[in-house]
């Protein structure tokens, strides 16, 4: 259960910067109001990798963006904060995405995809704490498989459509910092729909 998991103070610290570059200072503020986060206001945790932070606070603030600007609004502004989550960890994480951007330049398109989500793997099973081993990634002939066992977006959530929005903008804007094009993603399957893992398809072609 989301409540029972720690993840670290880095991930928090670029979720709250990445909520107040989308909707500004007042519009975080009346967020963390709503979901019962006052705590953060004027307070990001430290710059560290410290599992410190309740993972079921992040599930709050995104359960609170559907609950505030409905789910078409919702999906529209997760989707965004999942690409301006991907800046913003860049900049925060400045000497090692310098170091997989030149590993990646000499590299294929496709290795290139690869080697980013693998890297993707290995800090989401890094950050949260988890006994189960959280995310699986598998290549096929046109597309990669991005499975996650442990999403925060959909725990505990029922719907009708896929919700894991942020997630899928983060996948997306991450293909398009590593290859310099964009790659369709599509969540193809949902906890929130009664699937086991929340199932992301990322095209290997680019995006037309």
């Amino acid at each position: 259960m989301s409540e029972e998991l720690n993840i670290d103070n880095l991930t928090m610290r670029i979720w709250l910067q990445t909520l107040e570059s989308i909707v500004g200072e007042g519009g975080l503020h009346s967020i963390l109001n709503y979901a019962h986060l006052t705590k953060y206001n004027h307070n990001l945790p430290p710059h560290n990798d410290e599992l410190e932070i309740p993972a079921d606070d992040i599930r709050k603030l995104v359960l609170c963006l559907t609950e505030l600007f409905g789910q078409k609004g919702a999906r529209v502004l997760q989707l965004r904060a999942g690409r301006e989550f991907v800046r913003i960890g860049i900049e925060e994480t400045g000497s090692v995405a310098k170091t997989l951007l030149a590993a990646a330049r000499i590299l294929p398109e496709t290795k290139r995809m690869r080697l980013a989500l693998e890297k993707l793997e290995e800090e989401s099973d890094r950050r949260l704490q988890s006994e189960d081993k959280r995310i699986e990634l598998r290549e096929e002939d046109d597309c990669f498989i991005y499975t996650d066992r442990c999403c925060l977006e959909s725990k505990g959530v029922v719907s009708v459509q896929p919700v894991c929005n942020v997630t899928a903008g983060l996948l997306s804007a991450l293909m398009e910092w590593i290859t310099r094009h964009p790659h369709d993603v599509t969540e193809i399957e949902c906890r929130a729909l009664g699937h086991p893992a929340d199932v992301f398809r990322i095209e290997k072609s680019r995006k037309e």
